[in-house]
This record gives C-alpha cells, sequence and structure tokens, in this order.
C-alpha cells in the first residue's frame, strides 16, 4: 500500500511549526519543498508511517494531528485539491472526496452516511495503524479545515465524535472544532448540516471539476487497474441510462458471470445492490442541483421506468421529494 507523496509538504510543514528542521526526519531523497516528491509521486505506507511515528516522538505534543491540519493546502492533494476547491458545494467536495481518497491513501477509509438533517463523514484506520488517535485527529481536522477553505472560517460541524480515549486537556480539540468532541464514541464522525452541506459556493467552477477528474480518474486507474468496486462502478454507469441494469449485464460486461462478480464485491464489504444505490444517490443529486435537467429526465437517465418510482427512492433517502430538494437547494 502507498501515500500520495505530496502529504509530505504538510507535514513539513508542522515540523517547521513547531521550529524543528523538517530535514531531520524527511529523507533528502524523499521529499524536498519546490523539488516534490523526489522519489517518485508515491511512498511506501511503511515509510510513512515512519515518518509520522518520528515526527509525533519528537514534537511530543499530543495535539499534532491539530496543528498538522492548520498546515494542509489543498495543494498538497494534487489534483483532488484544486477539484474540492472547484465544487459546487461541500457535498459534492465531500463525495468528489470519497470517490478518490484512496489515491491519497489506500489504507484509510471515507464512508459517507446520511442521518435526519445531516451529512456524516466518518474515517476507518487498521486497528494496528500506527499513532491511530493522531491521524484520527488529523483525518477529522483535516476534513473540518477543507470545508472551511470552501465554505468559509465560520463553518462549525453539527458534532464530532472520535474513538480515542479523551486527551488530558480538551481545550485544543474543542477551540480547533468549534464545538464538544465526544470520545469514546465508536467511530471517528465528523456531523455537517444538510443546509450547510448544499449551499452553493461561489468559487464552483464545472470546468475547473472536469479538468481535474479527468486526470484524477486516469490516477485511479494507474493506481489499480484491477479494483472490482471502481470497474463495477464505471460498468453501472455505462448501463444505469439504459434502463435495463442487472448484475448479469453488469458481470457479463467485466467478463465474468454473476456469481463471481458478487463474490469478488463481497469480499471488499460491498454489494452490487449498494454499489447501484449509492450511484444513483449521486448523480441525483448532482443533476437536480443542475437546472438543465428535468426530474423525468434525471429518472431516466438513473435507469427508473418512470419519475414516480425515482421519487419514491429519492424521497426514501433523503426524506424530501426531489422537487422539494431543488426548491430547498435553489
Amino acid at each position: 500500500m502507498t501515500v500520495y507523496a505530496p502529504l509530505l509538504g504538510m507535514l513539513w510543514r508542522t515540523l517547521e511549526s513547531y521550529g524543528f528542521d523538517p530535514r531531520q526526519i524527511i529523507p533528502e531523497d524523499v521529499y524536498r519543498p519546490g523539488m516534490g516528491p523526489l522519489a517518485g509521486e508515491r511512498v511506501s505506507l511503511a515509510i510513512y508511517d515512519e515518518l509520522l511515528s518520528r515526527a509525533a516522538r519528537l514534537v511530543g505534543d499530543p495535539a499534532i494531528g491539530l496543528r498538522a491540519a492548520e498546515k494542509l493546502h489543498p495543494s498538497h492533494l494534487g489534483a483532488l485539491g484544486h477539484a474540492w476547491m472547484a465544487s459546487s458545494s461541500l457535498r459534492t467536495a465531500i463525495y468528489r472526496a470519497q470517490r478518490y481518497h484512496r489515491m491519497l491513501n489506500e489504507r484509510v477509509i471515507l464512508r459517507l452516511n446520511q442521518a435526519p438533517g445531516l451529512l456524516l463523514v466518518e474515517y476507518g484506520l487498521p486497528e494496528k495503524a500506527p499513532i491511530p488517535d493522531e491521524q484520527a485527529d488529523s483525518l477529522l481536522a483535516c476534513m473540518l479545515n477543507l470545508c472551511r477553505f470552501n465554505f468559509g472560517p465560520e463553518f462549525t460541524p453539527a458534532f464530532v465524535h472520535m474513538r480515542r480515549a479523551p486527551p488530558a486537556n480538551v481545550e485544543p480539540w474543542t477551540r480547533y472544532f468549534g464545538t464538544g468532541v465526544e470520545f469514546d464514541r465508536d467511530q471517528n464522525c465528523l456531523a455537517i448540516h444538510d443546509c450547510d452541506a448544499d449551499k452553493q459556493l461561489t468559487g464552483s467552477s464545472p470546468q475547473l471539476v472536469a479538468v481535474h477528474e479527468e486526470m484524477l480518474q486516469r490516477k485511479m486507474v494507474e493506481l489499480d487497474q484491477s479494483d472490482i468496486i471502481n470497474r463495477t462502478r464505471v460498468a453501472i454507469l455505462d448501463q444505469l441510462p439504459s434502463g435495463q441494469l442487472n448484475g448479469e449485464i453488469v458481470a457479463a460486461e467485466l467478463n465474468m458471470t454473476r456469481r463471481t462478480l458478487h463474490n469478488k464485491l463481497r469480499s471488499r464489504g460491498v454489494t452490487f445492490s449498494t454499489l447501484v444505490t449509492e450511484i444513483r444517490k449521486e448523480l441525483a443529486r448532482r443533476y437536480l442541483l443542475d437546472c438543465s435537467y428535468g426530474v423525468t429526465e434525471t429518472s431516466f437517465l438513473l435507469g427508473y421506468a418512470d419519475s414516480s418510482a425515482f421519487s419514491r427512492a429519492f424521497k426514501s433517502w433523503f426524506g424530501v421529494s426531489p422537487s422539494e430538494y431543488r426548491q430547498a437547494c435553489g
């Protein structure tokens, strides 16, 4: 497994902020500012983990994950960071981050869920990840930092939950997130009010997003051409408008049997129907935010036989009808 090497720029700036020379930690053949990642665009997780662990030991600050997030700039995320800044809303930016997050770190899992009135952003780390508390702090704090880049410094999450035990002094966490952080919870989660997630952002640029999306898609293909989830998503997207989407057709397009496809997806912790629903939900929001698509046209693009079936599904997902959602976001 690997990590996107330009992320080391964030670590470099973090060490500098504590008054340390980053060259004490980061080897010359791995990264230097202005010269990019000298060992290539990606570094192994083993090297990345060692650098993070050494930095944490050197600094000795329990809140180093929060400090690191303050030093994050979207440019550290490459094409994903630029696409994030040009996104039309926080929701589209976050869904884009989920789609391409593996490009940044192949080990970290980014999950999105919906609760009444809330978008839930959850991060998963393996049990044996080094300095898991500091990494979880950094992941959630980086997400908040990116949201504030787009939304404005006044953005505050609805709540923050962390799996870690409470630190001796919780004040840095409360100050950074702008709300009380609940520790010893079941997941690392940042909750965002729907009204904030769907607010149209003034810096949005569909043209820039399209350019960087193309770059991201190429990088994802390069990262893992054999990834069954990405391949299945592409096949589903191809088949959706036909109105004849099913596992048999998608499996045939991937040159395997339906049983084999379902077994491969199950081994990755997902199902075919779950992927179809995730894609439909994502596209439904995107189309409804674009006034050039009517509700009926959107329903056909998503593979529904009629608009009433789409409307029922949409309301079951988001609690409002497509027309009500469009009006609220308009």
